[in-house]
């Protein structure tokens, strides 16, 4: 069968032993790949003692590739990293593009599954056959941007070609709670804490480089595909924006439905949000455009800032994400700084999702008395103080003082700050929402509500189904004409999951870069590269019974109904703009939604279900 390299590593960094496991293809029809293959084989890891503290050895951690992950097609470059989350104590997992995936199928793995803790730092070497742990005394204490040139340089001279590093910076060495893995400067997995998972088990790096090739199955027809779809891209208005801007330019559309959250969810609209813009970015910051591994959308900008107190060298633009983070968020118009956050983030290892808004939760604390500069280490955090939080990204990464705080996520601090600090978190299951509002638009809260990491907008397809990005007319309740309010998000929520699993968890294409897609040149795709016969039920049957693995490990791990809640302030109604008075229907909404996934009043889904979609040994450890 074409797409996938036909094995995984197994590497326990206590023993040291390294195992190649063929890939059973029988396994890869069911499972599919990403996530597919990484929860099974995460829960099957776990089964016989289930209960252990995140940063301790008992927690695996797996890293997965897709079998579209490197085929040189536009949307195809991405993998996913999972473990058990020490930011919230649930499952947690991270979705990536860049060259690190690519590259590992090409040096002929479809995964690396993760175990135990080694003694002292260490990083993994693999160069096509050759697979060592190697000691990482010489990398430990450096940032990414240096491991990542120093790696490379180092061991250039024992392959053909130069590999690819993942590695974590200071932040996943002193356990930063939302601590990411870095691929090339600038394709991070940053959400739910996976740096400081690989810094507990004192793994500085991954190292690969290989020289094999990615079979087709039909290459004949993957050749006809590429054709068809450089007409399909060429006409998609979603693809040209982002290739001009990249997803800076969710700023500008995002502010004309209410989607941007300001001033720490309190504004829709602000006067000053042009400032921080694609524009501005262009006209600031830029200097030219990248692009994930085969990929011709070429949505990753670059930028540099060559002088004053925020200068940073030429590196990765802040994304949308890091604008509203670290800008909206803030009240902080000063475009200069938000680059500065980014980069050093990026050299930290750091979740700018996470860091910008815990930030932004303890400017809200500030403001309203909470804490004072005697909390603070002097730090005067009032709003669009850019100088304080550049001060307070360094803290956190380093681990000092308040920023010791902060580093454990915002829940914690609100409960290290106690008093009322709990109404100015914007959390869910102790994730930091992402910058999209579910006020705009009410799938989004019940999404974030219901989604097994957290508050996320990409562990499905509802962002980009019910914000119009994506349309999938196959799929029949996603081709519905839905009204606006609550009404029917329950429905278009679990096709958006079951769908996405697929879709983006497992096969793995790209979200932003997969825009001009419908199901079938998805399915053909899928089909087309690894030989299956796939129907679009098929896929739908599969992407339903791994979300119910997900969400069956957060279950496991103590999560429970009264965790599929928005927080207050994301449920208080704005006084005016596009979103005035608006607010989701959660009651609703969770009611429908329980009715259809089959949960019970607990929020875990009914032995039957579990049963009936063959994940037995997870319905016996959730009903022993």
């Amino acid at each position: 069968m074409g797409g996938y390299a036909g094995k995984i590593l197994f590497v326990d960094l206590g023993s040291g032993k390294i195992e190649k496991q063929d890939l059973d293809m029988g396994f890869a029809r069911e499972y599919m790949g990403g996530l597919g293959f990484g929860t099974k084989i995460y829960l099957d890891l776990i089964k016989d003692k289930p209960q252990f503290d995140a940063l301790s050895g008992d927690n695996p951690i797996v890293i997965m590739t897709g079998p579209l992950t490197g085929v040189k097609m536009s949307a195809t470059a991405r993998w996913t990293v999972g473990s058990k989350s020490p930011l919230t104590g649930f499952w947690g997992d991270s979705n990536v593009g860049g060259f690190f995936g690519s590259y590992l199928k090409l040096a002929g793995y479809d995964g690396i599954v993760l175990t135990g803790e080694a003694e002292k730092p260490t990083y993994l070497y693999i160069n096509d056959g050759v697979v060592e742990l190697r000691d990482a005394d010489k990398y430990w204490g450096k940032d990414t941007y240096k491991t990542n040139d120093e790696m490379i340089a180092d061991l250039r001279s024992e392959s053909k070609k130069a590999g690819q590093v993942l590695t974590i910076g200071p932040a996943g060495e002193t356990l930063v709670k939302y601590a990411s893995l870095v691929n090339r400067k600038g394709h991070v997995a940053g959400r739910t804490g996976m740096g400081a998972v690989w810094g507990a088990k004192k793994l500085k790096a991954i190292y690969v480089t290989g020289t094999g090739t990615i079979d087709v199955a039909k290459p004949d027809r993957l050749k006809e595909m590429r054709k068809e779809l450089k007409d399909v891209y060429g006409e998609s208005v979603g693809i040209m924006a982002i290739y001009a801007t990249g997803t800076a330019t969710q700023m500008d559309v995002g502010i004309i439905s209410g989607d941007i959250p300001i001033k720490n969810w309190q504004m829709t609209d602000w006067d000053e949000i042009d400032d921080i813009g694609p524009m501005a970015v262009n006209d600031k910051m830029y200097t030219g455009s990248k692009t994930c591994y085969g990929c011709g959308v070429a949505c990753k900008k670059e930028a540099e800032v060559k002088e004053g107190p925020f200068k940073f060298e030429k590196g990765p633009s802040p994304e949308y994400e890091t604008l509203a983070s670290f800008g909206a968020m803030c009240l902080n118009s000063n475009l200069e700084s938000i680059g500065k956050a980014n980069a050093l983030c990026n050299e930290y290892g750091m979740d700018t999702i996470s860091c910008g808004t815990t930030i932004a939760f303890a400017i809200d604390c500030f403001d309203n008395g909470l804490i004072d500069e005697s909390d603070t280490d002097g730090l005067k955090l009032t709003w669009g103080n850019a100088e304080a939080i550049i001060e307070l990204v360094k803290k956190i990464g380093n681990k000092e003082g308040f920023g010791a705080v902060l580093a454990e996520g915002s829940l914690s601090a609100s409960k290290h700050i106690g008093k009322n600090a709990a109404d100015y978190l914007t959390t869910v299951k102790g994730l930091e929402a992402p910058m999209h509002d579910p006020r705009s638009a009410h799938g989004y809260g019940l999404a974030y509500a219901v989604s097994p990491r957290g508050a996320c907008h990409e562990a499905s397809l509802t962002f980009e189904v019910e914000g119009g990005a994506m349309y999938f007319p196959e799929i029949p309740v996603l081709a519905e004409d839905f009204p606006e309010g609550s009404e029917g998000r329950a429905k278009l929520n679990v096709a958006c999951q079951d769908f996405g699993m697929f879709f983006s968890n497992c096969a793995i294409f790209c979200n932003l870069g997969g825009y001009p897609l419908n199901a079938t040149m998805a399915l053909d795709m899928m089909n087309t590269v690894t030989g299956f016969d796939y129907t679009l039920a098929e896929v739908m049957e599969a992407g339903r019974r791994i979300w119910y693995m997900k969400r069956g490990l957060s279950n496991l791990f103590g999560a429970r109904a009264a965790d599929d809640t928005l927080p207050k302030r994301l449920m208080t109604p704005m006084q005016e703009g596009p979103t005035e008075g608006s607010v989701p229907d959660m009651a609703l909404m969770l009611k429908e939604f329980y009715e259809l996934r089959q949960l019970n009043e607990d929020g875990i889904p009914e032995k039957k279900v579990l049963d009936d979609m063959g994940l037995t040994v997870l319905a016996d450890l959730l009903y022993p």
